[in-house]
């Protein structure tokens, strides 16, 4: 539950009279006493709602009933750009680096109040759409302690399919990591943001410990990977095909080194080729996935008509 629909519920309480306070709050939305009081201080602080704590009724009450909330509804994308700024500004550490990292504390907590102008001007960050894609679903497999599958590239000419157990979020010297295991194994490393050329949740799960021993048996990075017959319509630039390994076989025809299947099935479908070759299986995929995607655009445009 977001911190918004607290904030609802908890003015709705004390316009019934209910004299909730951090307790209540907390046990109602299964979040910690601090959480709870964070978010009454908020109220009072950044909403400047008029809060004043009854001891006899041991809860909040209005000293202005005239009170009421300030709009806060905001679109999930608008959500993900606070969520991006947040993030940005709580790593900030050169000039007013402990007045803007407080802001970030603020953004994270949610407010779409206008910034005031103050002593210092907010530095400008540029919010780069792609970069804000990989974060959210980092974030989501931080939280649920979900493997992720990726491409990276580290070195142009020696791109790597891995599948890590992500532990945490960090910014430093102006970029972006995710500081993450290889499945299987319980080393951490930093892999710099900008070197994901694709990131996919799966649907494996890896333990809060750290041994991070969560590869199946069979299925860790020592896997023999699938081989792809394809024809590309151009030359690549490089050894790799949206960070996939390639080589150059007969004229346009590559082979091409892939583990994820589904991941693969993505990269085919963005990219310009003329043939797949083989394996067989992998064109009856295409083939399936593609019979799905017209059939549900001709069901659309059947109800479309009627």
């Amino acid at each position: 539950m977001s911190h918004i629909h607290r904030i609802q519920w908890f003015d709705q309480q004390i316009r019934n009279a209910c004299y909730p306070n951090s307790n209540i709050l907390a046990e109602q939305f299964e979040i910690s006493r601090r959480q709870a009081q964070r978010d009454i201080e908020y109220m009072a602080e950044s909403l400047r709602a008029p809060l004043r704590y009854v001891a006899s009724q041991r809860g909040y009450m209005y000293e202005d009933n005239s009170f009421v909330l300030p709009h806060l509804y905001i679109t999930d994308e608008e959500q993900r750009v606070l969520k991006y700024l947040a993030y940005r500004y709580s790593h900030y550490d050169y000039e007013n680096g402990q007045t803007i990292r407080r802001v970030g504390g603020l953004l994270e907590r949610f407010t779409d109040q206008p910034q005031q102008p103050g002593e210092f001007m907010l530095p400008v960050f540029e919010v780069d759409a792609r970069r804000l894609q990989v974060i959210g679903l980092l974030e989501q497999a931080i939280q649920t302690r979900r493997v992720v599958h990726i491409l990276c590239r580290k070195q142009p000419d020696h791109p790597r399919e891995l599948y890590l157990c992500p532990l945490k979020l960090s910014h430093r010297l102006e970029e972006d990591y995710v500081v993450a295991a290889v499945e299987g194994n319980s080393r951490t490393e930093l892999f710099n943001l900008t070197e994901i050329q694709q990131l996919k949740l799966t649907d494996r799960y890896f333990a809060a410990d750290e041994e991070f021993s969560v590869a199946p048996p069979g299925q860790n990075k020592q896997l023999k990977p699938f081989t792809a017959r394809i024809r590309l319509s151009g030359t690549p630039a490089d050894s790799s095909w949206g960070g996939y390994t390639i080589r150059s076989t007969d004229g346009d025809v590559y082979e091409i080194e892939f583990y994820d299947t589904d991941a693969f099935l993505g990269q085919l479908f963005s990219s310009e080729w003329t043939g797949i070759l083989s394996p067989k299986w992998l064109k009856e995929k295409v083939r399936i996935r593609c019979q799905k995607l017209m059939n549900l655009l001709n069901e659309q445009e059947s109800r479309s008509d009627h």
